[in-house]
């Protein structure tokens, strides 16, 4: 079984999520009874292949969460190629993707309509007024650490949008600094060596992981309460990093 979560609201995204529970118990499928394995990510997709057919050691179906495939080209191709070996298993894989392009969530809209799948999709995007720039290469320079890049893709934005859109843009900046916390996370679970996976994949150490995101959370608390502007502080963080 398949089913995608694609973007950043945050109210949608948790809509989603209880649908899919809904949608295993009219199955007769628990959510509760899912043996949940480690996260599978860009970093290690091909550790999705051990679970297209297997089952626990006592028999429970195995859930899978996969998260920001989409973004890369080669584990982009490797969903592609094995989308309708997850759609026939009996186990369950949610790939959660808040940053893939539209192009690549249009692909897999088209893949799971011809099996009649449409409800294991859920569109989570945010509502952008205007569609002609999307905040997301922005993100993906702000995890490769790329200040000159990432401050001028924000101002490409902030003369576009001005003001209209800073907290769909701070949603994405959020749910990217999320992901590259678990990221981290997963992989010291994982016991690889810490610094070695920090410097080698991982642009921020622990310590800056925390530091900067607390500045992500706290920016959107004190522009509603009328602090400061939340634009100009999503440019300030992006000229510290």
């Amino acid at each position: 079984m398949f089913y995608i979560i694609f973007g950043t609201d945050f109210k949608k995204r948790e809509l989603a999520k209880k649908k899919i529970k809904d949608i295993l118990l009219k199955n007769k499928i628990d959510f509760k009874t899912l043996l949940e394995v480690p996260k599978i990510n860009k970093e290690n997709y091909t550790l999705l292949q051990n679970y297209f057919e297997s089952n626990s050691l006592f028999g429970e179906k195995i859930f899978v969460n996969i998260e920001n495939l989409l973004t890369q080209e080669e584990s982009r191709n490797f969903i592609y190629k094995n989308i309708e070996i997850m759609i026939e298993s009996d186990n369950i894989f949610l790939l959660d993707e808040p940053f893939g392009e539209s192009a690549s969530f249009l692909k897999l809209e088209r893949d799971l309509k011809k099996k009649n799948l449409e409800e294991n999709l859920f569109d989570s995007r945010e509502k952008i007024i205007k569609k002609d720039i999307e905040p997301f290469y922005l993100c993906e320079l702000i995890e490769r650490r790329d200040k000159k890049l990432a401050w001028q893709e924000w101002k490409k934005i902030y003369e576009e949008w001005k003001e209209e859109e800073a907290m769909a843009l701070h949603g994405a900046i959020w749910w990217k600094w999320k992901s590259i916390w678990t990221a981290f996370l997963d992989g010291d679970k994982r016991n690889y060596f810490k610094y070695r996976l920090v410097s080698k994949n991982i642009k921020y150490s622990k310590e800056e992981l925390e530091k900067f995101g607390k500045e992500i959370s706290f920016m959107a608390m004190r522009a509603n309460s009328g602090e400061q502007n939340l634009m100009r502080s999503i440019e300030r963080f992006i000229l510290k990093i």
